[in-house]
């Protein structure tokens, strides 16, 4: 095994948003044995690097945002944004239900209108770097992608509604219990996952993988060794290598640490 990479919510991090004490300690192992450890998130660069110690934060690989931006050291060295008529399309669809919450995440900032602003403590769950905007046509920005926070617990419903409308080159694919991602279907964790393997030399049999939602599919299909979390969704199951413990039960350390000892 030379690199793993893990999904945040739902699958390193425990409900309460934290992980495991002894992460810490078992990334020094990983060092020593040069495994790379990468943070495949939909969430925001800026939301993930403050979960990290100083002296482990700047040595982690940062695939962001669904794949559509990879962060080393504070520097983005990838990136793959939406096409200006592609993000007016979608944003059109998107803002029509005032219900929801709509994040327009771009290189620079997450945007997010000012009535929601009342939501902050929870916003900043997962995003860290916003501006609270009138209007999505103040932006001055590069778009990455779209998020949608559901509030009334009718998030299948929308999902279907706005697959039916939405141009087909895009994907809408839940991220957590109330949060979905629309993003080109072309670019995803696992295509964001291959382009770093490629930098590093790694191949696709020496990686591994951990997730629990279908943001994190793609991710599995470019890993020989694919971790579900106990509480995964069942078409994430079907696809690993192995289901294991829940992410409230530190799974992913667990199995990091039999990894280490060379059972895969």
């Amino acid at each position: 095994m030379k690199l793993l990479a893990t999904d945040m919510d739902g699958t390193f991090l425990r409900d309460d948003k934290s992980y495991s004490e002894e992460f810490n300690d078992l990334y020094k192992q990983m060092l020593k044995k040069d495994i790379q450890f990468v943070i495949a998130s939909g969430n925001q660069y800026e939301a993930l690097v403050c979960k990290f110690d100083d002296d482990i934060k700047d040595d982690l690989y940062y695939l962001c945002e669904n794949g559509t931006k990879i962060v080393y050291r504070g520097d983005v060295i990838y990136k793959h944004c939406l096409e200006t008529d592609d993000y007016q399309h979608a944003l059109n669809i998107l803002k029509e239900d005032e219900e929801c919450m709509l994040v327009v995440s771009g290189v620079k900032h997450a945007y997010i209108l000012k009535k929601f602003e009342d939501r902050k403590d929870f916003i900043t769950l997962f995003i860290k770097n916003i501006v609270f905007v009138d209007s999505f046509d103040e932006i001055d920005d590069e778009i990455l992608k779209f998020s949608v926070a559901n509030f009334d617990g009718k998030i299948e419903d929308r999902l279907e509604v706005i697959k039916k409308r939405i141009n087909p080159k895009f994907r809408v694919v839940t991220t957590g219990n109330v949060w979905f991602d629309i993003f080109y279907k072309t670019i995803n964790k696992g295509t964001s996952l291959q382009h770093l393997l490629d930098l590093l030399g790694i191949s696709n049999e020496e990686a591994g993988a951990f997730g629990d939602q279908m943001n994190d599919y793609e991710l599995f299909q470019n890993v020989h060794y694919s971790y579900a979390m106990k509480n995964a969704i069942q078409p994430l199951k079907e696809i690993a290598f192995q289901v294991i413990d829940s992410n409230d039960e530190a799974g992913v350390t667990r199995k990091i640490k039999e990894i280490l000892k060379g059972e895969l």
